[in-house]
């Protein structure tokens, strides 16, 4: 049986002081990526250089990176400072309109409408623009009374129009010799028509609405809050809102608690203001809203500069000139995208933000960083591409036992002999590490499917519950077969197929043999990784059709 067989035990096997004497390389396109020894990037193929490591003559190691890695790999810092932030509270909330901001137009006569400026409900309105005219008999008979009268009796028709709802824009434009009786009515402010209850002609009564005007330039958020945190929220409480759709989190304050709780969800309700200039901030939409109780002055680095392990944790400090070293911390709250630290740093001092993974991973650059070597702590996110992942020898041997058993149910199948489950044992185990490892990265769902598909394979008791194991396992795999480390793949030797019914698999060397039948097949080419930072995937599917490679992905049929 020919396999891709990795054994994790060679790896672990290695000394830590052993790994202190060894020199360190790195791959200038993938900088996370260290290994003990020369050779190629498993990722792009590149040749691998070497990392220096001095002494800095006060019994701390730290590593010293050339300006071309540094900039590869995108080093960020951010010095440690007093920040005011606290405690934080987490509720759901809505965007809703915004009442403070909502113009209602109602009728205070009997009349008709006339010449409708508005003509539906979404309409945009400036402030000063006439909405219609309004025919009304009795304020035709003010009207009379205020043209003829003078003096003081003039000044108390004025005031009856008024009182009937004329503006005093309209009484200016109908106070003249030869204007009509339809009576303009203009826009007290601008927006958005939110509703419109009359069309042209309409028969009005005293009390009835016209149309709603609401202007979206600030917008409310109503969050539901546990009854357990309502005591911590008040007005001019800090807030971050992040709204479904919108880019980036909004900071605002709290600008009213509701003093009653919901009978319904048994919540309490705080109201906070949105600017929305852009428009962008829809009334219906979802937000998700961090309160900051508790404020006080900490000192605090971001949060994503605090690295953790079964030993604590620490940050890499940016001493300078190319050279970063470890630093042990003691951390109290997170909030806001910050934490507490509160033994370990001094304000001023620069910490590593971004590209951390490569100054303290998990093999040991130097006696300083070896106190941290146990495990490797994982700086990265669901947004990190695969091929950026701080992955070392270990975790890509580790990762590439499921690859080993995509190999091994494809020969099972195609020589006709059983899967032995304990065979996998091991790669499921392998699978649980894997995931606490890489929790909350794009790995994580991907070993996670894995490993179901291969518990399917110990389980399966025929032909057709392998090949469904196999089709799972390998389709599981794809992304990180395509997207993870393409060249070390390409150069083991290994070859993905795609049937016509989209079924992968994976085979090393040899004529290619379809597992699951007679059907159509073809070649899956293994992605260029210096085509781009992420591979794109050639599987995945596209927004439109494009234009197949012939000679990548010439069609082949099932042989034996």
């Amino acid at each position: 049986m020919r396999t891709l067989l990795i054994v994790l035990a060679a790896f672990l096997s290695v000394s830590a002081a052993a790994a202190q004497e060894t020199e360190r390389w790195t791959c200038p396109m993938h900088p996370h990526y260290v290994s003990d020894e020369f050779g190629t990037c498993p990722i792009c193929g590149m040749d691998l250089v070497p990392v220096d490591v001095e002494p800095d003559g006060t019994g701390e190691g730290y590593v010293s990176v050339s300006p071309e890695v540094i900039q590869t790999m995108g080093v960020v810092t951010a010095p440690a400072a007093v920040r005011d932030f606290g405690r934080i509270v987490r509720a759901y909330g809505t965007v809703t309109a915004n009442e403070r901001t909502e113009t209602v137009v109602a009728s205070r006569v009997e009349g008709w409408i006339e010449d409708l400026a508005v003509a539906a409900e979404g309409d945009a309105v400036e402030a000063g623009q006439l909405l219609y005219r309004l025919y009304s008999p009795d304020i035709t008979a003010a009207l009379a009374d205020y043209r003829a009268a003078r003096g003081a009796r003039r000044t108390s028709a004025e005031a009856r129009l008024r009182s009937l709802g004329v503006q005093s824009r309209a009484i200016s434009t109908l106070a003249g010799a030869g204007a009509g009786d339809g009576v303009p009515v203009f826009a007290e402010a601008g927006g958005i028509v939110a509703e419109l209850s009359v069309r042209e002609g309409s028969y009005l009564r005293p009390g009835d609405p016209i149309m709603v005007i609401q202007d979206y330039a600030t917008v409310w958020v109503t969050a539901a809050i546990e009854p357990g945190d309502l005591p911590e929220i008040e007005v001019g409480t800090p807030a971050v809102v992040t709204v479904q759709g919108f880019a980036g989190p909004i900071e605002t304050v709290v600008d009213y608690v509701h003093p009653t709780v919901d009978p319904e969800t048994r919540t309490g309700e705080a109201r906070l203001v949105l600017d929305n200039a852009a428009g962008r901030l829809m009334p219906g939409a979802y937000a998700d809203v961090a309160f900051a109780v508790d404020a006080a002055q900490r000192l605090a680095v971001p949060s994503e500069a605090v690295l953790r392990d079964g030993r604590g944790a620490h940050v890499v400090l940016a001493l300078g000139e190319g050279r970063f070293a470890p630093r042990g911390v003691v951390t109290g709250l997170s909030a806001l995208g910050l934490t507490e630290v509160t033994a370990g740093l001094s304000p001023g001092e620069q910490v590593v933000v971004s590209g951390q993974f490569l100054l303290d991973s998990e093999a040991s650059l130097t006696e300083g960083l070896a106190d941290y070597a146990s495990p490797a702590a994982v700086v990265a996110g669901p947004d990190t591409p695969l091929s950026e992942l701080p992955l070392d020898a270990e975790a890509l041997a580790a990762v590439t036992h499921f690859p080993d058993a995509a190999l091994y149910l494809h020969e099972a199948l195609v020589d006709g002999y059983d899967v032995q489950p304990s065979f996998l044992a091991a790669t499921v185990e392998v699978g649980d590490t894997l995931r606490a490892r890489y929790a909350g990265t794009r790995l994580e769902p991907i070993i996670a499917a894995s490993q179901a598909a291969v518990r399917r394979a110990q389980a399966a008791t025929d032909a057709a519950g392998v090949q469904a194991a196999l089709a799972a396992l390998t389709d599981a795999q794809r992304p990180w077969l395509l997207q993870g480390a393409p060249a070390r793949y390409d150069e083991a030797g290994l070859t993905l197929y795609r049937t016509g019914e989209g079924r992968l698999w994976l085979q090393e060397g040899g004529t290619p043999v379809n597992p699951y039948g007679e059907e159509a097949f073809t070649v899956v080419p293994w992605p260029d990784p210096m085509a781009s930072p992420e591979p794109r995937d050639p599987v995945a599917p596209r927004a439109a059709p494009l234009e197949r490679d012939a000679d990548a992905e010439a069609p082949l049929r099932h042989a034996h």
